[in-house]
């Protein structure tokens, strides 16, 4: 029987020449280095099989131990000896989460990595086949379903860019023969030997003890795409149910038609509904929980689900997915703005532009000298009639919902409500 070949570099060139022919081009390539074995690694080789030489080195410093500073400047020396300079990305990761400091921390890592790219931008991470063993297993013991079980895409959406992990297919073994191969450097994080850490625990404790009877990383990784594949023949089967549940606005569902879904299939549902509309989704027992709320809710009652950034709402027998830049009650009331002389438009405190066209379509004809402001309580706005009603009255008539109503622009002159933007 011949003796068995130990990997060797190989795996690391063939993946990384796979995945730089599919993705030809002149968009950057941002690359995820944390100073580690796998990121350095990755930035060698993208180095030598990337001549457009499109790699820009990110290290998200994150402070979460004393040699923080160090890892930081081991990065900018390597990146510097391999002819790229590496830009520094600081985060501070709360200690206290109730997503857990792991989760909280690789949340704003990719946050960070992604902040200011273009669309069409890669952010390469080193992810290999036996940190997808690990996510797998991971997921299996938080009691995930497909989705989760699926572990890590090749590719994703992340913003306006993509998510890429070129090395996933290749053995562990074979990213540390390449680095062995190359006389590569690198400055082990201290925080992978805290077993208080669950992905630590699993890569020290059990790993190994399962790689001397299985093929570990091979088998989980066929299992993972094999949940891969059920969750997206799950998320074909229920987008026709969802597009038959539409609300009255974009990301809004009929609280009715998903209330009459059966009991088991209303979680799938309201996850894909969130997924769909480019959300992360929160766990499951809190869906259970919002879901739970809206079936005993008062006909008068608002249930609402507040997550990561992101709102569950209900209003008038519509349920609503926000951003937390749409949840007006997050939000304090802004003072009025004088309209600029001459401008043809105004930006509002919270990003949105305001144009001269639009007052005119409200009826101001010369916005000379009004302001912008916002709902305080107690207006009034006078009617054609020359009769005066609440604005709360009409937000309601109009079908604002609640949270909204402090986000809506009124227009003001000599200190009076004079017009208001209602489609704002």
């Amino acid at each position: 029987m011949a003796p068995s070949r130990k990997p060797g570099p190989e795996p690391v060139d063939t993946a990384l020449r796979s995945f730089l022919g599919e993705h030809s081009g002149s968009h950057q390539l941002r690359v995820a280095l944390s100073g580690g074995r796998d990121s350095t690694v990755l930035l060698h080789a993208l180095a030598r099989h990337d001549p457009e030489r499109r790699a820009l080195p990110l290290h998200v410093h994150h402070g979460l131990h004393p040699l923080a500073d160090a890892q930081a400047e081991h990065c900018r020396r390597i990146a510097g000896e391999l002819g790229y300079r590496c830009r520094v990305l600081e985060i501070r990761v709360p200690e206290q989460s109730g997503e857990g400091v792991e989760a909280a921390a690789r949340r704003l890592r990719y946050r960070a990595l992604a902040q200011g790219a273009n669309a069409g931008e890669c952010i390469l991470t080193a992810h290999h086949a036996t940190d997808q063993a690990e996510t797998f297993l991971l997921a299996a013991l938080k009691g995930s379903g497909p989705a989760g079980l699926a572990a890590m895409p090749s590719m994703r959406r992340i913003g306006p860019c993509w998510l890429a992990r070129p090395l996933l297919g290749v053995p562990g073994a074979a990213i540390a023969a390449y680095a062995q191969a190359h006389g590569l450097r690198w400055l082990e994080d201290p925080t992978n030997a805290d077993l208080r850490f669950d992905r630590n625990f699993l890569r020290r404790e059990v790993m190994p003890r399962l790689a001397g009877r299985f093929p570990v990383e091979r088998r989980l990784g066929v299992a993972a795409g094999l949940q891969a594949e059920v969750a997206d023949v799950l998320d074909g089967l229920l987008d026709p149910l969802l597009d038959g549940l539409r609300g009255p606005g974009p990301n809004c569902l009929d609280v009715r038609g998903l209330s009459s879904q059966p009991a088991s299939r209303r979680p799938w549902l309201l996850r894909r509904f969130i997924t769909r509309a480019g959300a992360d989704p929160p766990r499951r027992r809190r869906l259970l929980e919002f879901l739970r709320q809206l079936e005993e809710a008062a006909p008068d009652a608002s249930p609402a689900l507040h997550w990561d950034g992101r709102s569950l709402r209900t209003y008038r027998g519509a349920l609503y997915l926000l951003a937390t830049a749409e949840d007006g009650e997050a939000e304090p009331p802004h003072q009025g703005l004088a309209w600029p002389r001459g401008a043809a438009e105004l930006q509002l405190p919270d990003g949105r532009v305001l144009t001269r066209r639009e007052l005119q379509d409200a009826g101001i004809a010369d916005p000379e000298g009004v302001r912008i402001g916002f709902r305080q309580g107690g207006e009034w706005l006078r009617q054609p009639d020359g009769t005066r009603r609440t604005l709360k009255n009409l937000m309601q008539e109009h079908g604002i919902p609640p949270w909204r109503r402090a986000r809506v622009p009124l227009i003001e002159r000599d200190g009076e409500l004079i017009a208001v933007l209602w489609s704002r």
